[in-house]
């Protein structure tokens, strides 16, 4: 055997067939080792991170090929697969029945040429040959390696009784509840997108992690390489945008690769203000559901701990990152920074509460602190002294027969709600929760709930009578006609709503249109501790 060096991406281009074949062969599932996803990733991304490619040659034929990357650290040569942080799996590409005497060969060739040398080698899985092949050629050496591993969930589809597996999760987080929901907003659908569209999921990811995202997503470079891919129409590796709809309007998005019958989630997103429907759970059915006819294997759900991953998968696999040196002492050194760094990632990738609070609180108050506005600033302030004291009050008022003030009013549909809210969020919300929204010709508009009074601010939920409606965002000038119409068109008897001003004007504009006040209700929040307490006109309860 020999081996050759390829530094540059013009070196590695005439060996794309020899690549190709070796996985052809060995009906490779991985894409992050196909030579479309490699290349891209060096031409747009690897440039300056020291690849270095060895090609591995047998009786004249090449057999491997190692994709390294190799950078000095402290008089010491760090060897990486590359592709670290944008690869999930890595591996050598080399024929089945060679693998075992080729990685003896390299490894021991790369630790005679470079004495004073780590290897960092990250997203071995598991279920890989290459794994179990080097942890007995480090035995043999007795090199005992730290292994760092991560959690591979994944749903083994064309085993599945499609039928019994969605039946037993089809109230995963109410996920019936929630699709229904949504098809009350409009008609959500499934579909790959055009690569044309990838702007919009750049966007719709910025929306929700432009707090802390360590997978730099949407930086320039990582752009033109996340595009490029989409854009790959030769060979078994299909870089696609799975994305859910509500009419024409992205809500949730999967950019996926697909390989041999692999179908690799590799990163999810969705639109913040529609979190309360799960998009992105409607979208894994739907994909996981599809998987079957498009002849997929394994739906793999990529790695890590998020809960999610656990509601919906069959299997696990284990991603590992070896890590190994020489025994010199500046080796050493760097082995063991190395190290400590790896078990502090490895205790916040295995505790989901810690990485919650580290890209959810930790992540919102950077990026707070770096781009708040002076009144953004006051109104945090308020905020966090209202969480160690503070109190709130509404009063909940019945009209159980008002004057006669007739004025037209519809119920508005979806779209047209959005258009006359200033918070689509909030009008999600509204949605949600079971409110129904009207309007006149103009602009205003309320909303209406059948069975329940729901005031969210003071966590305050109670049933209606029947034949009763519960209005919410009322305009006290149309209040009257308000009330007119929901009695004359919906037949409805008592009407009841809510207010925060204890006014004098208010109250007896209240009294006037023949509403009585029923209750108070008090939220109190002292150090982090809410509590609300219901007062009626005779009794009082906690």
């Amino acid at each position: 055997m020999k081996v050759y060096h390829i530094r540059s991406l013009e070196q590695l281009k005439p060996y794309q067939k020899m690549w190709d074949h070796i996985l052809d062969i060995n009906q490779n599932d991985n894409p992050f080792i196909e030579f479309q996803w490699i290349e891209n990733w060096w031409k747009y991304l690897g440039r300056n991170r020291g690849v270095e490619i060895i090609v591995v040659e047998k009786a004249d034929n090449v057999i491997a090929f190692f994709p390294l990357q190799i950078t000095h650290m402290m008089k010491s040569t760090v060897i990486e697969f590359l592709g670290r942080g944008e690869a999930h799996y890595m591996d050598i590409v080399v024929y089945d029945d060679e693998r075992e005497q080729v990685i003896q060969y390299v490894f021991d060739e790369l630790m005679e040429s470079m004495p004073k040398c780590i290897f960092n080698l990250h997203g071995l899985l598991s279920s890989s040959p290459t794994t179990n092949m080097l942890s007995l050629y480090l035995a043999r050496r007795k090199c005992e390696p730290t292994i760092f591993s991560i959690v591979t969930p994944f749903v083994k589809t064309d085993t599945l009784n499609l039928e019994d597996y969605l039946k037993k999760r089809s109230k995963i987080h109410g996920l019936n509840r929630r699709e229904k929901r949504l098809r009350y907003l409009g008609h959500p659908k499934v579909m790959t997108s055009s690569p044309d569209e990838i702007e919009q999921v750049f966007t719709l990811h910025d929306k929700r992690w432009r707090k802390m995202d360590e997978t730099n997503f949407t930086d320039e470079e990582h752009q033109m390489f996340y595009s490029a891919l989409l854009n790959c129409e030769d060979g078994p590796m299909k870089a696609k945008v799975e994305g859910l709809y509500l009419d024409d309007q992205m809500i949730a998005f999967s950019y996926v690769f697909k390989c041999r019958g692999r179908h690799v989630g590799y990163l999810n997103g969705h639109d913040p203000d529609y979190s309360l429907y799960g998009p992105g759970t409607i979208l894994d059915k739907e994909l996981i559901t599809r998987s079957q006819n498009n002849d997929l294997r394994i739906y793999d759900l990529s790695i890590g701990y998020e809960p999610y991953k656990f509601d919906w998968n069959t299997g696990v696999d284990y991603t590992n990152n070896f890590l190994f040196s020489s025994n010199e002492w500046q080796t050493q050194m760097v082995f063991q920074l190395i190290k400590g760094k790896g078990y502090v990632k490895e205790i916040l990738k295995k505790n989901y509460k810690v990485l919650l609070f580290k890209n959810e609180f930790l992540g919102k108050n950077l990026h707070f602190f770096r781009n708040a506005s002076f009144r953004e600033w006051v109104k945090a302030f308020r905020s966090q002294v209202g969480k160690i004291y503070s109190k709130k009050s509404v009063e909940i008022y019945q009209q159980k027969q008002g004057t006669e003030d007739s004025l037209d009013y519809q119920m508005l549909i979806y779209p047209e709600a959005r258009k006359r809210h200033h918070d689509l969020k909030q009008t999600n919300k509204w949605f949600y929760n079971g409110f129904t929204p009207y309007g006149d010709a103009n602009v205003s508009m309320f909303w209406v709930h059948p069975n329940v009074i729901r005031v969210d601010e003071v966590d305050y939920l109670q049933e209606l009578p029947k034949n009763s409606a519960y209005i919410a965002e009322w305009q006290i000038h149309k209040l009257s006609s308000v009330c007119s119409f929901l009695r004359q068109d919906n037949g409805v008897q008592d009407i009841f709503l809510h207010t925060t001003k204890k006014d004098e004007v208010t109250t007896k504009h209240l009294q006037q249109l023949g509403f009585t006040h029923v209750s108070s209700i008090k939220k109190r929040n002292l150090l982090f501790k809410p509590s609300t307490q219901v007062l009626t006109n005779s009794t009082s309860k906690q």
